[in-house]
This record gives C-alpha cells, sequence and structure tokens, in this order.
C-alpha cells in the first residue's frame, strides 16, 4: 500500500517531468513518446502511487539498455469496428499504446455509448488508473485491467494466483471528486503475517482477488493476446513485450441524465463522508478522494520524494549522464 514518506524532500513537478523525458530520451525514445511517458509517470507521483510512478524509472530505461523492450516502437492500430480496436505495442513500453486506446474508447462512447479496445506486444503499463482516469474529462465511466504472461507452477500455492493485474473503475461526479478505483488483485503478507498465516484470519477476502486476478487476466492477458508475443512462438518478439490490456468507456448519458447521476454520486459521497472512519484514518471518503486531493495540493508545493526515491532517480542520473535531482 503507498503511503507518504516520513523522510522527504519535495521536487517541483515540472523538474520531475523534464529529468524524465531526458531519461527516455537518452536511451532512444524519440520526444513525443518520452513526453508522454514522464506525463504519466509523474503524474502517477503527484496522486501518491510512488510504487508505479518514477520509481520505476531505473527499470524501465535499463529493460531499453539491455535491448529487452523496444524504445521507438512503431504502434499498430487495427480498427475491428465502430467501437473496437486493437492496438499493437511493438515491443515498447505499455503507456504508449494504453494511453492511445484509452482516447480510442472515450471518443467512441461518445459517439456510439460505450466501446473497448485491447492492447498487447508491451511491457509494463503501469497503475491501471492513469487511462481509466481519461473517460472522466468526457463525462463517461472508464476501466482498465492488464495481465502479463506467465504460467501458474505446480510449486506456488493458488493464494499466488491472481497474478497482481492492475484493475481501475473511475466514476465521474458533480461538485464532489470523481470515485476512483485503481487497485492490484493481490493480497500479499503483511510483513508479520505470511499469506498462509493471513489465509486463516480473511480466506474469503484472498478468494476474492483470486477471481479478480483471473477476470483480470482473461481480459487484459488472454482477450488482448499476451501470449501472441511469446518469444517460443514469434522468433521477432521483445523479451518484454509480456503485457496486454484491456480498456472500455462508457457514456453515461446514454442511460440517464447525466446531471441527475452526478448529483446523487455527490449526495452518496456526502453521506460516506459523515461515517466513522476506518480505523487509524481520520477522514472517511470513498477511493480516488485521497489521490485527488494530494494532485491539487503537491502541483503547488512539490511532490514529496522519500529517500529510497531518490536513490532510484540518482541511479538514473548517473547511469545515462544527466544532472542527478539530489545531492547524496
Amino acid at each position: 500500500m503507498n503511503s507518504v514518506p516520513t523522510k522527504f524532500d519535495r521536487l517541483d513537478m515540472n523538474r520531475l517531468i523534464n529529468f524524465t523525458q531526458q531519461a527516455f530520451q537518452k536511451v532512444g525514445t524519440n520526444e513525443r513518446d518520452a513526453s508522454l511517458m514522464a506525463k504519466l509517470l509523474v503524474e502517477t507521483d503527484l496522486r501518491g502511487v510512488f510504487s508505479h510512478g518514477t520509481r520505476q524509472l531505473d527499470g524501465y530505461i535499463q529493460m531499453m539498455i539491455d535491448q529487452k523492450v523496444n524504445p521507438r516502437p512503431n504502434i499498430q492500430i487495427e480498427v475491428s469496428g465502430q467501437t473496437t480496436a486493437v492496438f499493437d505495442g511493438d515491443g515498447g513500453m505499455g503507456h504508449l499504446p494504453s494511453y492511445q486506446a484509452a482516447q480510442f474508447v472515450v471518443e467512441a462512447a461518445k459517439l456510439s455509448g460505450i466501446a473497448g479496445a485491447v492492447t498487447r506486444n508491451h511491457f509494463h503499463f503501469g497503475a491501471a488508473g492513469k487511462y481509466s482516469r481519461l473517460a472522466l474529462e468526457q463525462d463517461c465511466i472508464g476501466f482498465a485491467t492488464s495481465a502479463h504472461r506467465f504460467r501458474p507452477s505446480k510449486d506456488h500455492s493458488i493464494l499466488s494466483a491472481s497474478g497482481a493485474s492492475p484493475i481501475s473503475f473511475a466514476i465521474p461526479a458533480g461538485k464532489q471528486p470523481p470515485i476512483v478505483v485503481d487497485m492490484g488483485a493481490y493480497l500479499g503478507g503483511s510483513g508479520e503475517l505470511s499469506q498462509d498465516q493471513l489465509f486463516k484470519y480473511i480466506p474469503a477476502t484472498f478468494f476474492k482477488f483470486i477471481g479478480l486476478g483471473a477476470a483480470a487476466h482473461m481480459m487484459g492477458g488472454f482477450m488482448a493476446g499476451i501470449w501472441m508475443s511469446d518469444p517460443e512462438v514469434n522468433q521477432n518478439a521483445w523479451e518484454g513485450a509480456n503485457q496486454g490490456a484491456f480498456i472500455c468507456a462508457i457514456d453515461i448519458s446514454r442511460f440517464r441524465d447525466l446531471e441527475h447521476f452526478k448529483q446523487e454520486v455527490d449526495r452518496h459521497q456526502k453521506d460516506i463522508q459523515q461515517m466513522i472512519p476506518a480505523p487509524g484514518y481520520d477522514q472517511a471518503n470513498l477511493p480516488g478522494t485521497l489521490e485527488y486531493q494530494r494532485e491539487k495540493e503537491w502541483a503547488q508545493i512539490g511532490i514529496p520524494i522519500g529517500v529510497d526515491h531518490q536513490s532510484v532517480l540518482n541511479v538514473v542520473a548517473n547511469k545515462i549522464g544527466l544532472e542527478p535531482l539530489f545531492s547524496n
């Protein structure tokens, strides 16, 4: 679970965007794609989802240096219908075709009510909320999920069968923050208790996550065609191109009056906010509110970058010859 670091230095988001863009360009990514990658990763940090923001930068850069991920993909779009499409990522980062797919489904949903697209032949696409949130701009409900290629092992417990697939729903509101569920379908050990020990206390939770993970894997994996880029069946495949995604959008106004819908969402949020907060928390909110608040505040005062996060960014700078953002 992501949390604000206890020791940190604040960094202006534009400095971090510029640094991240330069890093991708240093390893061969074109300016347009590097700019989009930087925007998406820093926006993720801005919401406090540090695990899927620029903390991932060193791993992404190294995959390109090792020629496991294509730094300059030529994304191919196969529109298979008025409201459906397939995006081939050409072995590059998953963010690039997934962002295009999210834009497509929103535009198509506004024309036809509902639309869906899959992406395949790419690497990691990061936090799913980056793509579901695009639907909010057009008063649509957004959904995004992804999966990576793996074969369950007979030596591992079914408790790990979910594959940790990311899942996100984004639902617009009126004057209240949008509701955004942005999560991974995974339940690991707590640090004090192992998975097996946790299972004794909350077995139903594990089974729910196994089910969610399986659904994500079927839609964002098998339906997307992740096994089509398996090097064993496709000798031209990039080694890191092991992931796919499914993204869809729904135009609320096709089903009921949009303003009345938003009013009811706002009313529900206000009712929730009057409830007793969860233990250890001082507010009762639905998913998405905390990220919304951070995004507004940190855009003004800077993103809190923890010590380990600073180290990752400095490693990237030293590796590819950029000016470090932090002093040692």
